[in-house]
Formats: structure tokens, C-alpha cells, sequence
């Protein structure tokens, strides 16, 4: 046979009932930050900078001199000029993402034996924006950048395509190619946002 304990519920004083101290004293953390200044930014009138890891809109780098050993090696098999994507069409980002049917990639063999992509297309309605497809690339190829307004009014507008890839990854390594790689620009740019942080 279970004991059954029974606990009395304390009595609240006539002070208590009277004010709800006991329902102010649960919303003291409300009340405190009730007059604080809020962080909500007016979009779209005001526009916060997004960190350089930010997981925005896909963008390709090109072939631009500062590519890893592995595009170099990878490289001599395939037709890639200056400023072109340095896509080598293997598939790495395809098979690491939770939806490859967003991918439509292609290449062709060229009579010199060499391999030039002809298309590389993704569907962003499909996409999850979980970074797999970055960091399966061997070449440094695909990135996320800081670009998040990707509303449109057809579906066919959500598709980006390789020569538009190309064109935001050249423009993001330009604009933001020789910052540090960390979550915020500056503490500005975080306390901005988030306010003065107090390490313990």
C-alpha cells in the first residue's frame, strides 16, 4: 500500500492577497528587463550586418589565384578559367546534403580530355541552410554568405544558378574577404545588438 503524503499549502498573509506578491515576485525578471532598452531593430528601414559565418544565400568562389593544394591537384582535369567558379563537379555537396534533390549539377567532357561544368543549379525552397554542402566541398568552392533576402514572387526565382554564384562569391570575398572569421565584425557591431555581455 502507497503512503499518500499530504502537504499543506501555505496560508498567504492579507498583505499578500492584496498585492500578489507572490505573482510579482515571479515576474521580477520581466519587470527588470521591461525597462531596458530593446534590441528589435526596425526592419526593413534599419538592416543589421550579418556575422562573415553567417548561413545566408549560396555564392561559388572563382578561380582567382588563392585556391586550396586540393583544387590545384583537381585542377589540371578540368577547364576552368580566371574568375570562373572553381566547381569541379564532384558531387561532394550533393551527397553530404539531407535534400540532394535541390541540386542539379553537370558537366561535359571536352575533346582535350579535360571536364567543364555546364550547370549548377539549386533550389533554395528545398533547402535546409544547415552548411553540409560547405564543408563537404574539397575545393573551397561553395560557401553561405551574408546574403538573406531571397524572397520572390515565383518559384522559378528561388533557383540560383552557377554564373550568379559566382558573381556573389567574387562580391563577398571582396567585401568581406580580409575580415576575421568570428560570429561578430567588431564588439560594436555585437554590443549593438545584444548589449554590454559580463563574463563571469
Amino acid at each position: 500500500m502507497v503512503k499518500v503524503r499530504y502537504v499543506e499549502r501555505p496560508t498567504l498573509s492579507t498583505v499578500e492577497k492584496i498585492f500578489f506578491i507572490d505573482f510579482v515576485y515571479g515576474l521580477k525578471t520581466t519587470i527588470r528587463n521591461f525597462f531596458r532598452k530593446t534590441i528589435t531593430t526596425i526592419y526593413p528601414k534599419e538592416k543589421l550586418v550579418p556575422p562573415k559565418r553567417f548561413r545566408g544565400t549560396h555564392a561559388h568562389r572563382a578561380k582567382d589565384g588563392n585556391e586550396p593544394p586540393s583544387f590545384v591537384v583537381l585542377a589540371k582535369f578540368m577547364e576552368i578559367h580566371d574568375y570562373e567558379s572553381r566547381c569541379v563537379a564532384c558531387y561532394m555537396c550533393q551527397q553530404a546534403c539531407p535534400m540532394p534533390t535541390l541540386f542539379k549539377i553537370e558537366a561535359e567532357q571536352l575533346p582535350n580530355g579535360k571536364k567543364r561544368v555546364t550547370t549548377f543549379d539549386m533550389n533554395l525552397l528545398n533547402c535546409l541552410y544547415c552548411g553540409l554542402c560547405v564543408d563537404a566541398c574539397p575545393v573551397d568552392c561553395i560557401i553561405m554568405t551574408d546574403e538573406f533576402e531571397n524572397a520572390g514572387e515565383r518559384r522559378n526565382q528561388c533557383v540560383i544558378h552557377k554564373d550568379d554564384m559566382t558573381e556573389r562569391g567574387i562580391s563577398f570575398d571582396r567585401r568581406r574577404g580580409n575580415e576575421p572569421d568570428r560570429i561578430w565584425i567588431d564588439d560594436k557591431a555585437r554590443e549593438k545588438l545584444w548589449g554590454q555581455i559580463e563574463w563571469t
